[in-house]
């Protein structure tokens, strides 16, 4: 009897684990850190905050071992939109059209569409480059592979560009000892304040000299394939994008294990009214008529007389210095309010466009919805 065909003759290896750039911190939001965040087996091997590893690639083929796509992910659904800028693979809501993000969608369909990559509008609020880098950790015990999510564009170009270089100097990639490091790079923020970042790279510590002799030596590769089998190749890696990168996705897709607790703060007077030209009680703010929008923004809300504002403001709007202090501050304070939400309030396409400081837009959004919300109840 033979053996079934397409299924007796694949190898697979099992994902051991996630290595993280990332921790969570006392609200459960994703920040980053400058080390590998490593479960206890690898932190016996490199220490409790090691900042390289040493690998191997297990395979040739660059879309198995460091697969990269603009990604979407749902909280609920995990990948639900997947592109290289040219098409993607995405899931629709069947009766919008619409990308099936949230639960409501009764009945999702997944189609080939065309990718806008950074044009899109989902772009950076929903959507952004990941790359999913799969490699063997050789002196850690188990035999599989083990996985580090990235959203870094430099660290992206870092290793396609070592890659293409190793591949040019030894004919190959696979099966090389490697270090995968995380190095310190000078950057600036959106604000444009600069900043040190950490972005991946892979390096050698062995001479030109040395790594030739090395690869001319047979492999004792650490698989057991059948055989006759000599092509590593013939080995199947985990799905690398089967599970949603909570450490570097917007953060208004991070997972959450349980909403995020505000700090105790002074209590201040409360938010009670709102009429033009007046100041607002209870928070050290100008008037919404002295925020200056961008043309393409909302012009102040009209209102006339005194409006009673059921809404007690949390915090100091002038303590809110960034865009991710201003996503976490109308997180909190409006009832889990997502970033595009807070992109059709301010009547604009992406943060970008923001051309208010960010404690502005927060006094701006926080009084709009306090005013629907009194506008409705008067009525």
């Amino acid at each position: 009897m033979s053996p079934i065909k397409g299924l007796s003759e694949r190898r697979r290896l099992p994902r051991l684990g996630k290595i993280h750039l990332g921790i969570r911190n006392e609200k459960g939001w994703p920040e980053k850190v400058d080390y590998f965040v490593c479960p206890p087996e690898v932190q016996a091997i490199f220490g409790e905050k090691p900042r390289e590893l040493r690998i191997l690639i297990p395979v040739e083929d660059e879309e198995r071992w460091c697969s990269q796509y603009y990604r979407c992910y749902s909280r609920s659904r995990g990948l639900v939109c997947k592109g290289d800028g040219v098409e993607c693979l995405r899931l629709v809501d069947t009766e919008t059209g619409d990308l099936a993000w949230k639960d409501d969608a009764k009945k999702v369909d997944m189609r080939v569409m065309a990718c806008a990559g950074r044009e899109c509008p989902d772009y950076k609020e929903k959507c952004r480059e990941i790359m999913n880098l799969q490699f063997l950790l050789p002196e850690v015990p188990g035999l599989g592979i083990w996985q580090v999510d990235t959203g870094s564009i430099n660290s992206i170009l870092n290793i396609n560009s070592a890659a293409d270089l190793i591949k040019r100097l030894y004919g190959r990639i696979s099966l090389i000892p490697l270090l995968l490091t995380l190095e310190p790079r000078d950057a600036k923020t959106p604000e444009g304040h600069k900043q040190k970042v950490f972005v991946l790279n892979l390096r050698t510590k062995t001479t030109l000299d040395e790594m030739m002799q090395l690869i001319r030596k047979p492999l004792d590769l650490i698989l057991s394939l059948p055989p006759g089998e000599e092509d590593i190749e013939a080995v199947d890696l985990p799905v690398s994008d089967d599970e949603t990168p909570e450490l570097i996705i917007p953060a208004n897709q991070a997972p959450l294990e349980k909403e995020p607790e505000a700090k105790a703060e002074p209590k201040s007077a409360p938010f009670t009214s709102y009429s033009p030209g007046s100041t607002t009680t209870g928070i050290a703010a100008r008037p919404i008529e002295e925020v200056k929008p961008p043309a393409t923004q909302l012009h102040a809300p009209a209102a006339t007389g005194e409006i009673k504002v059921p809404f007690t403001p949390k915090r100091d709007p002038n303590i809110v210095q960034s865009i991710k202090e201003l996503w976490r501050a109308l997180w909190e304070d409006c009832d889990h309010l997502q970033p595009n939400e807070a992109l059709v309030i301010l009547n604009i396409k992406t943060w970008n466009d923001l051309t208010i400081t960010p404690s502005e837009a927060y006094i701006w959004v926080v009084t709009k919805r306090a005013l629907r919300v009194a506008e409705k109840e008067a009525k």
